[in-house]
């Protein structure tokens, strides 16, 4: 599986900082001074683990994430990158169970469900072509999900709804074209 690209890193760093940015009146002076102060700490832990990611140093960069859980234990970007490092490790359940994390926090965290999909494509490939259904309900131009769709579909012998998700897939990132399809255990 290919690790994130430097320009996912940065998308993902900036909805963290804007993610947490919001004002809640509702608590107290005190309790609200003491939870942004923790939450920012946790944004900048993902901000540093994520720059040790791209640099190449995964254990620094799941020992901050570890961090980032011990002050936030539902920050969603800190579970999920752990799913990532897991899934690149080869421990599926690991990366399931950080995944399902991440999304008992977002739901329609898109990431996280597409690459649950790709861990689960060799034991359950319906529960994998209903992952990706869900990502593409949340948002239709993923190109890579509409490619695992479609070669999921073709194995399981649905081609005419294949087509479509891999043309789509094209469609939208013509580099996709030349992607081959999985193989399926």
């Amino acid at each position: 599986m290919p690790r994130p690209t430097l320009a996912v890193l940065a998308l993902l760093s900036v909805l963290v900082v804007t993610g947490c940015s919001g004002d809640d009146a509702d608590k107290e002076p005190s309790s609200a001074a003491s939870s942004s102060a923790s939450l920012s700490a946790a944004d900048t832990l993902v901000q540093t683990a994520l720059q040790q990611l791209d640099g190449g140093d995964d254990a620094k960069a799941r020992a901050t994430f570890e961090n980032v859980l011990e002050l936030d234990p539902d920050n969603v970007y800190a579970h999920y990158n752990l799913g990532l490092l897991a899934q690149d490790a080869g421990d599926d359940a690991l990366a399931i169970k950080q995944y399902d994390a991440a999304l008992k926090t977002d739901p329609d965290f898109t990431s996280a469900l597409y690459n649950k999909g790709i861990v689960l494509e060799g034991e359950d490939l319906e529960a994998a072509v209903d992952l990706y259904r869900r990502a593409l309900a949340i948002d239709p131009d993923l190109a890579a999900a509409h490619m695992r769709l479609g070669f999921a579909l073709l194995h399981l012998g649905e081609t005419d709804e294949a087509e479509e998700h891999l043309a789509r897939g094209v469609e939208l990132d013509p580099s996709m074209a030349d992607v081959q399809a999985p193989s399926y255990g």
